[in-house]
């Protein structure tokens, strides 16, 4: 239903694990509940896991992880990868296993949550949401995680028969904050999976993969830093508005009046569907995307954690818990 709260996640590989963190201190730690579970590639995992209503099966889907090997393998050179045609630098079966393995499509459908996985197109570009409704979720998670040339794209058939193929939602969109604002909630809680663009320590990237992997970190997190470049102009627009409010009321102006002197705003608010936002990511990345290592994604499982303990105060007066 409208008017509940709801979270976005973003995209970010392995760094989701803050995610995590942040999902268990507020959904298991402090009892808050989200009707609306936005996510877009490594973020789409999350979304399911609060869709779904187990957040325990969520962390235990990411503290099972013990390498790379437990989500993708190596084919080969990527030379070797280039002449004989494979469409991506990684296999995936290990990662598509732990996915069937996680998510349970009837259990999503059941908890009364709307789900939103946003994917992408390859052959027409189109961003979609795939909902709760859809089947075989898991495979739809999958896709939303298919980063292009490194993991392979999820196959599937149109209602015509004809052969589509789908990749990362976080090409177009890795923050989805429109989709959320679509779902007209009373709040917008945005969990990000990156910290903040910012001074790196000295690193050599001497491989064609590692080079093209940085780059793809780098493209992800300006895509994100411009998904969310609105926040701060939205919750401005709509302290305005309250305090506009106010100052009409101390002016002695009655309840009609208010309302039609008010009314030029709040159609603009009611148009563009404009909610509160509030923004958590972590203060620091403890590793790159697709650094996938046992003991660092339970660091950053507990950063999550530490952060909303942190920040309870502020968060809990934002929700309204």
């Amino acid at each position: 239903m409208a008017g509940g709260l709801a979270v976005v996640l973003s995209g970010g590989g392995a760094k989701g694990a803050f995610q995590v963190g942040v999902l268990d201190a507020l959904i298991t730690g402090k009892k808050v509940s989200f009707d609306v579970a936005v996510g877009t590639s490594t973020g789409a995992i999350q979304a399911a896991g609060v869709a779904q209503n187990d957040i325990g099966k969520l962390i235990q889907f990411w503290t099972s992880i013990k390498g790379p090997d437990d989500i993708y393998k190596k084919r080969g050179g990527t030379f070797l990868n280039i002449i004989t045609g494979k469409p991506s630098m990684y296999s995936v079966e290990p990662l598509r296993k732990l996915l069937k393995q996680t998510i349970d499509t009837q259990k999503i459908r059941a908890s009364g949550k709307r789900l939103r996985i946003g994917v992408v197109n390859l052959t027409t570009g189109e961003f979609r949401l795939v909902a709760e409704n859809a089947d075989n979720l898991a495979d739809w998670v999958y896709a939303s995680c298919a980063m292009p040339f490194v993991f392979p794209p999820q196959e599937s058939e149109d209602a015509l028969g004809h052969d589509e193929q789908w990749v990362d939602g976080g090409v177009r969109d890795v923050t989805p904050l429109d989709a959320a604002l679509n779902e007209l909630p009373r709040a917008i809680l945005v969990v990000r999976a990156s910290a903040p663009a910012g001074p790196a320590a000295p690193k050599k990237y001497g491989s064609l993969t590692s080079i093209g992997l940085r780059a793809v970190d780098i493209l992800q997190n300006e895509v994100s830093t411009n998904d969310l470049k609105n926040v701060n102009l939205i919750n401005q627009l709509l302290n305005a508005r309250d305090r506009q409010r106010v100052e009409l009321q101390s002016l002695g102006l009655a309840g009609p009046q208010i309302a039609k002197v008010m009314a030029p705003l709040e159609m603009a608010v009611a148009q563009f569907r404009l909610v509160p936002v509030k923004v958590i990511e972590p203060p620091k990345n403890l590793y790159d995307t697709l650094e996938f290592n046992s003991a660092l994604i339970k660091d950053a499982i507990q950063m999550g954690r530490d952060c909303v303990s942190e920040h309870w105060g502020e968060i809990e007066q934002f929700l309204g818990v």
